[in-house]
Parts: structure tokens; sequence; C-alpha cells
């Protein structure tokens, strides 16, 4: 009866036992597949990943040619203050891997500074060509208002002041230097920060209508003077006309830095 019993005992034990060995080399067995199938899988993308990065040109460097070739264009070397950015390239873009320097140029119609466009292309067995947006700022010192001006006010030191400006924002006419504008009239009116240019600037009329002055004629050594009175007014170097007083002719001159009105 005992030994029947230690028999079924055995026969259990080997019964329970066989199942668990079984999960166990079921389990070693998958985490083994799937070891391998990652190994592979790295062993077969590492070389695809190499292969396109070869198969095609980076993005990078096709930027840092167009940078290169503005930062040394003759329009803006060695100006200060001077930023250049390049604009964006949509990273999808493949183009073949070009085995030869990378050649840059200005195409025709494109200006620099500013918003441009520069051409970048390869020469090599596979050319291309790409045309990348950029922009090039330079910020300069230009001379404003200090407040609301009238035209004909004869600007001062008091009415003038430096500001940062963008000079792609700018005409080509902005002055920086304060002895262009002192001393001088307006020819319109100016609000509050508003830009000197030429435009806005004249000599300041020394001779106005109605005035009374000395009307010269003749040359070299014989000249005759006479009193007149100015029928306009203006500044040094303008023509006006005059009247006589002794002859009642009206007779048009230039006037002198002296304030004379020189017949013609």
């Amino acid at each position: 009866m005992m030994t029947t019993r230690l028999k079924d005992a055995k026969k259990l034990t080997l019964l329970t036992s066989a199942p668990r060995e079984h999960h166990a080399s079921a389990s070693l067995l998958a985490i083994a597949v799937i070891a391998f199938t990652l190994i592979g899988a790295l062993l077969i993308s590492t070389p695809q990943a190499l292969a396109k990065d070869e198969k095609f040109q980076p993005i990078d460097t096709i930027k840092a040619a167009a940078h290169a070739f503005l930062s040394t264009h003759s329009g803006i070397e060695g100006q200060a203050n001077t930023t250049v950015s390049i604009g964006n390239i949509d990273n999808r873009l493949t183009l073949p891997a070009c085995g030869t320097p990378l050649d840059t140029f200005l195409p025709p119609g494109a200006k620099v500074p500013g918003k441009t466009t520069i051409g970048v292309r390869c020469q090599g067995p596979k050319p291309w060509t790409l045309y990348v947006p950029a922009n090039v700022t330079t910020v300069t010192q230009v001379l404003v208002t200090n407040s609301p001006l009238r035209r004909g006010y004869i600007v001062t030191a008091g009415d003038i002041s430096l500001q940062s400006r963008n000079t792609n924002q700018l005409n080509t006419a902005y002055l920086s230097n304060p002895d262009q504008v002192i001393g001088k009239a307006l020819k319109k009116n100016l609000a509050n920060k508003a830009l000197f240019t030429r435009a806005v600037l004249t000599e300041p009329h020394i001779i106005h209508k109605g005035q009374h002055v000395d009307l010269q004629a003749g040359q070299g050594g014989l000249k005759v003077s006479a009193s007149a009175i100015a029928l306009t007014g203006g500044a040094a170097g303008d023509r006006v006309r005059v009247k006589n007083l002794s002859s009642s002719k009206i007779v048009e001159g230039t006037i002198l830095a002296s304030g004379v009105v020189r017949a013609d």
C-alpha cells in the first residue's frame, strides 16, 4: 500500500514539473529570437542610414556656403553692425551629394544689402542649382527730430538727435553728420522723430521779399552799385528778381554769400 502511494507521488511530480520546464524553455527561446531580430535590424539599418547620409547633400552645407558668400561680399564686407541671415530650406529636400566644393553666386537682379537671393550650385557629376533666400541687415545712426518742426524753421543743435535705424528701411538720403543739418531751413513740416534727409533741407533765405538790397553790376575792376528792393527771396546761390530804385528797372541776379545781388 505504501509502495503504491510512493509510485503515485513520483508520477504526480513528473507530471507537474514537465509543463514548467517546457514553459521556461519556450520563454528563453522567445527572448533569443527577439534579441537576434534586434541585432539583425541594427546591422541592416546602419548601412542604410550611412548610405542615405552619403547620398544627399546636407542642408547645413548649403546654408553655410550661402552665408560665407554674403559675409565676404564687397557690398557689405567690413561694415559695422551688419548681420547676415539665411532663410529656411525644406529639410525634406534631397539633392544629390556634390563631390566638388559648392559654387555660390548672386543671381541677376539680386541686390546686397537687404532681402536677397543667393544661388548655390553643384558642378559635380550630378549638377544642381538651388536659390536660397537671405537677408542682410545693417543698423546705423541717423539724425531725427526731437520734436515737431514747421516749414521754414532753421534747425538748431537742440532740434536733432541720433537714433539707430535699419538701413534697409531708409532711403539713401539719410544724414548722420549734425553739420549737414544745423543751420539749414526746412522745406516741409516734420513730425517728432522724423528722419532728416537732403530732400527736406535747404539753405536759409538771406534775402526776403520786400527787403532792401545792394545791386551790383559789372565785372573786374569796373563795378556799379545801386539800391534795389527784392521782389522775391532766396538763399545764397539762388536767383532773385529785384527792382532798381534809381531806374525802376526790374532785373534778375544771383544772391552772393555776403547778401549782395549780382546782376546778370
